[in-house]
């Protein structure tokens, strides 16, 4: 999906292409019924992949009022009846048997390794789990916490997308902030 497509506010969107990056990564399929994707912002990760797999049920958790407002926004432009939004400071406490098959943690609010631990007790064996980050240091914690965790498949890439522009009678590549995005798969039990 393209980024215009989007009702954008002030907050942080997750752009097109590292979009298609995370979700490439999720290895989403059709045996994934259920997803959920924490510190959301606006959601564009979360309604992606509702609206390309119309079969799974997405959960979308943010604090931001603003961001939360934008995500219910999305989704009634886009018809998704598949996305569910708490609007909630993440690690929160949900029903016994409420298990995820792919997790998307986009924003941490400072809470990184307990939304990791989390993350993980939340989701079935050999869920996906993917990261985006902007902050080296951010995604070096995560890095180093995942190492000690029951994860298999850890990878971290940087990828940084940069689009042409027309300046003057000339053009310019005009780049955005680069990304490091991490995935990994919960161990079968």
């Amino acid at each position: 999906m393209k980024d215009e497509v989007f009702i954008r506010g002030k907050v942080p969107m997750t752009k097109a292409e590292v979009r298609a990056a995370s979700i490439d990564l999720l290895g989403l399929d059709a045996s994934c019924r259920k997803f959920l994707d924490v510190g959301a912002g606006t959601g564009s990760v979360g309604l992606q992949v509702a609206y390309q797999f119309p079969e799974i049920k997405v959960t979308a958790i943010e604090r931001n009022p603003d961001a939360v407002d934008l995500i219910k926004q999305n989704q009634a432009k886009f018809g998704l009846e598949n996305v569910a939004v708490i609007e909630a400071y993440a690690p929160i406490e949900l029903a016994e048997n409420d298990t995820f098959d792919a997790i998307f943690i986009g924003g941490s609010g400072g809470n990184l390794t307990d939304i990791i631990d989390w993350s993980l007790a939340q989701m079935n064996p050999g869920g996906r789990l993917v990261l985006n980050f902007i902050l080296l240091e951010n995604a070096l914690t995560a890095m180093n916490h995942l190492e000690k965790l029951a994860v298999s498949d850890l990878s971290m890439k940087q990828i940084q997308v940069s689009s042409w522009h027309k300046l003057g009678a000339g053009h310019y590549f005009e780049p955005q902030n680069p990304t490091i995005i991490i995935g990994c798969k919960k161990l079968e039990e």
